[in-house]
């Protein structure tokens, strides 16, 4: 039964190798059509925005430099809270410790 268990999952794995290199090689076929079609579209002018019969101002649209950048100013919100246990004596011990061996400039 074990050797028909490692059948199946290799002929799988084997499987989706070919489905792989099968798809690589679709992808690079329409990848190849898809740079001539841009560069066709580019030569008959359609890479610029100029070939439309009105002007921007005309129809309301703002270009990026006619935009004020305003800037955010977030505050920063500390959270509060309560502790909901009592501290505990042993980390109270380690926090001291801490302090005496890395004191902290104030």
């Amino acid at each position: 039964m074990d050797r028909l268990q490692q059948l199946l999952r290799n002929s799988f794995i084997r499987l989706e190798g070919l489905l792989y290199q099968i798809f690589g090689f679709i992808r690079k076929i329409f990848g190849f059509f898809y740079q001539r079609l841009l560069v066709l579209l580019q030569a008959l002018g359609f890479s610029t925005s100029s070939y439309y019969v009105e002007g921007d101002r005309q129809n309301n649209i703002e270009s990026a430099e006619d935009r004020q950048i305003t800037e955010v100013k977030s505050e920063k919100i500390e959270p509060s809270f309560t502790p909901n246990r009592r501290p505990d004596p042993q980390m109270e011990y380690y926090r001291k410790l801490a302090g005496q061996v890395n004191p902290t400039k104030k």
